[in-house]
């Protein structure tokens, strides 16, 4: 009888994901994101009227978007249009239309996470996001991926590139080695399973603001804190997406977190501010020195993320208000308890 009543409360924990892990219900939070597919639009116009229209109709958005993510000058609408019809000409373009409309046909299957994301927004700041803001997908042959504008009636706009999430049929290293931004530990992330996530990232970095300190344990922390308040807006998303890992990358991290967490004890990093020394464990890079070849860059967020999870497990009733306003990180981390085990 006590095997039976301890397989049963085994199981419950299970179901329910014990210590309150699972995430809330916000099935009744109404949202219903509106979509705008101004790539699909724009293609399907047969004139100047047409694209006029479309203009007219999204004035907030194709003023950034042909006067900044395509760089063309002249902000009335003639102008707008003749750049606009020049811009759809062009062979880099085509090309690029015809790859989002295979890769994103139906935009639609996307949106339950979008609407999802925003649902969570609102559950967890009832009072900071009242309005969704309307979605744009467009192409700017890789200019811009994603960016903010005021939309109509004082609301927020996002625009979506969606030629800057076309991998890997689309390698951009090849478009621009030069280009540091697009490496392949950078670009093997830009893909449609992480769009909303780069929506998300900017709700956390508006909510979480700046780190408090230049040395690696303030950042670390700050940058786990992200990470943590990304997977409660997106609770059904993957860790690797969380985080922007392949999957070998996270199964690394997790297999060898007490060797990270014994590095950066071993070599006093905890503490130091010299970004040189410093920023490939914080900022995208191809490695963290001086680990062994497996390990990826950022390792400090990971150990980060697994820090603020081990406070949040042994105070769950932390307030994320309260949260994100300790800024004490040293303090943070020797109140978290946190140890990883031996594996």
């Amino acid at each position: 009888m006590k095997i039976y009543c301890l397989l049963i409360l085994f199981l419950a924990c299970l179901l329910s994901n014990c210590k309150n892990n699972s995430s809330p219900d916000v099935s009744s939070i109404d949202v219903d994101t509106k979509i705008i597919r101004t790539e699909k639009e724009l293609s399907r116009t047969k004139n100047s009227n047409e694209i006029k229209e479309l203009i007219k109709n999204n004035q907030p958005f194709y003023n950034i978007y042909v006067n900044e993510a395509l760089g063309y000058k002249g902000t009335n609408v003639d102008s707008q249009v003749i750049n606009l019809q020049k811009f759809l000409k062009d062979s880099l373009t085509v090309d690029l239309l015809q790859k989002t409309e295979k890769r994103y046909s139906d935009f639609y299957k996307i949106k339950p996470e979008v609407d999802n994301l925003f649902r969570h927004l609102k559950y967890y700041f009832p009072e900071k996001f009242v309005q969704i803001p309307n979605i744009y997908t467009f192409i700017s042959q890789f200019e811009y991926q994603i960016f903010v504008f005021e939309d109509a009636g004082s609301k927020d706009g996002i625009g979506i590139g969606l030629d800057m999430f076309l991998y890997p049929d689309v390698r951009y290293k090849k478009i621009d080695p030069d280009n540091t931004n697009f490496s392949d530990y950078i670009t093997c992330s830009w893909n449609e399973e992480h769009v909303v996530k780069k929506v998300a990232d900017i709700y956390t970095s508006e909510i979480i603001g700046e780190a408090p300190g230049h040395r690696m344990i303030d950042q670390m922390i700050h940058n786990g804190k992200a990470l943590y308040l990304t997977k409660l807006l997106m609770p059904s998303a993957h860790d690797s997406i969380i985080i922007e890992y392949p999957l070998r990358h996270l199964n690394w991290c997790e297999d060898n977190e007490l060797q990270v967490w014994s590095f950066f004890l071993d070599n006093k990093l905890f503490f130091e501010s010299n970004p040189a020394k410093i920023s490939k464990y914080l900022n995208p890079s191809p490695d963290s020195p001086d680990m062994p070849a497996a390990a990826p860059g950022r390792t400090a967020n990971y150990l980060g993320w697994q820090i603020v999870k081990a406070y949040m497990n042994r105070y769950p009733e932390t307030k994320l208000s309260e949260l994100f306003s300790m800024n004490d990180a040293q303090k943070f981390m020797e109140k978290s308890k946190y140890k990883p085990e031996r594996k």
